[in-house]
């Protein structure tokens, strides 16, 4: 019998706002979260904008986060606090749980790559090296130091594979609940793309927006005819994947199924090429309709598609032609929304972000909105794009992630536990009036996040 795998925290750390309810409210709102570059000197790029998580402090998650700050990668800090923001929703006791049946898994696009330019510059000027300056030279570093601090002593993995690298790390993560090597996975998607020298690259191919440095707000328009590149900028998602077996035990909150999860590479038909570019649709489709598949669904039962949608100019008009082909007579019942709007393209971090949305969704009832859509191209199709925050209730959603250069894609089904469980023959995982009375019987408890102390072996 197949394992079910639900998720039960979600951990948004965003430039809209970081904690389950302070993001949902900024995104059901249409808040978008781009301004100037602060992080680093964009002076002489093109495109002077960003989407920043403003005003974070690693103490507010974490004791000693100001000491720890001075010595961690800024895309670790993040992931750090999507964690803590995971875990803390929830409601899980780490202690109660055996802690080599619990694994982490972090997917992240360019890893570290602040810390080692700013090696490289020191290196040269012959200033002296920081002793934990190799460890945070590799990307696994944020896994690791998850890993440490939870005391969780399972499989330890970071996936490295582009944009995509978050969803990637949640479909991976599950497989190893599946094949029963762990009961939980803590798994999260974490980038920080606000580096000069990532400016500069992204810049060459033309993949940024630069229309818009003086509206910043205007400047990531999904599927409109107006868009003219991404917006780069940071942020991490956090999710708590378990067995249904294991969150029914603990009587936990669950979000959603994850129900597919499928890869698809356009192999030796993609030629990397920046001012010729193919638009093959193959692999895109391929990727939805195997997570479609694996779920068990038809592609006219999907409800909702959570799109890669970040305003490129390329990559838009082809998902756009591969939603058209996917799902054919169908595409008129199906919703499609794009947070990127408002959140931009920030590599791992966008599209951990994108499952935590489409968890959301499902559980609260409410399509975000795709902001800046006000005039559909034709050439992406005719998509039935949520423009402003709409009451429905999906209960099957379809999160897709493009890769930088198309060489591949990456598709996770989510279908409410309401759904799996009749499919199943399950019970619903839900709030119980006899739950721990620490914790009111309510999804939208508030409980103050108090920092976390790094956990002790027990």
């Amino acid at each position: 019998m197949k394992t079910n795998v639900v998720v039960t925290g979600v951990g948004p750390v965003s430039a809209i706002g970081s904690g389950r309810n302070e993001f949902w409210t900024a995104l059901t709102s249409g808040q978008h979260g781009f301004g100037p570059v602060t992080l680093c000197d964009a002076s002489s790029s093109p495109s002077r904008i960003a989407a920043e998580v403003k005003n974070f402090r690693l103490d507010d998650y974490v004791t000693h986060g100001n000491v720890m700050a001075r010595r961690t990668p800024r895309a670790v800090q993040l992931a750090l606090a999507a964690g803590v923001l995971a875990l803390h929703d929830a409601e899980i006791d780490l202690d109660a749980c055996d802690p080599d049946r619990l694994g982490v898994f972090v997917g992240t696009s360019i890893g570290n790559l602040d810390v080692i330019m700013s090696l490289k510059e020191r290196h040269t000027a012959s200033a002296p090296l920081p002793p934990h300056a190799a460890f945070h030279c590799f990307n696994h570093s944020a896994a690791c130091v998850l890993s440490s601090f939870f005391n969780i002593r399972g499989p330890v993995h970071t996936t490295t594979s582009g944009c995509n690298s978050g969803i990637d790390a949640v479909g991976q993560s599950a497989r190893l609940i599946q094949a029963g090597a762990v009961d939980a996975m803590l798994v999260v998607g974490t980038d920080c793309e606000v580096v000069p020298e990532v400016f500069h690259a992204l810049n060459a191919s033309g993949s940024l927006a630069t229309r818009f440095n003086d509206d910043p707000g205007k400047a990531s328009r999904p599927f409109d005819r107006a868009r003219n590149g991404n917006v780069i900028g940071e942020g991490a998602g956090a999710l708590l994947l378990e067995s249904e077996e294991h969150a029914r035990r603990r009587g936990a909150r669950t979000y959603a199924r994850l129900a597919g999860y499928h890869v698809a590479s356009a192999g030796q038909n993609r030629q990397y090429s920046h001012d010729a570019p193919e638009l093959d649709t193959r692999p895109s489709v391929r990727a939805m309709r195997g997570a479609i598949s694996e779920a068990g669904w038809n592609s006219e039962d999907v409800d909702l598609v959570n799109a890669n949608g970040s305003s490129s100019v390329l990559y838009d008009r082809l998902e756009g032609i591969a939603l058209t082909e996917l799902f054919g007579d169908s595409l008129p019942h199906v919703r499609v929304q794009s947070q990127k709007s408002m959140l931009g393209q920030h590599g791992a971090g966008s599209s951990a972000l994108q499952a935590v949305a489409a968890c959301l969704t499902i559980r609260r009832g409410v399509v975000p909105p795709t902001i800046n859509h006000d005039d559909p191209d034709p050439a992406c199709g005719t998509l039935r794009i949520v423009p402003d925050a709409e009451v429905f209730s999906p209960t099957r959603v379809l999160v897709h992630a493009i890769g930088l250069g198309g060489f591949y894609y990456s598709a996770a089904a989510f279908e409410s536990q309401s759904e799996s469980g009749r499919r199943t023959g399950m019970l619903q995982v839900r709030w119980s009036d006899d739950h721990n009375p620490k914790f009111p019987p309510a999804d939208d408890f508030t409980l103050p996040l108090v920092p976390w102390a790094p956990r002790q072996d027990a």
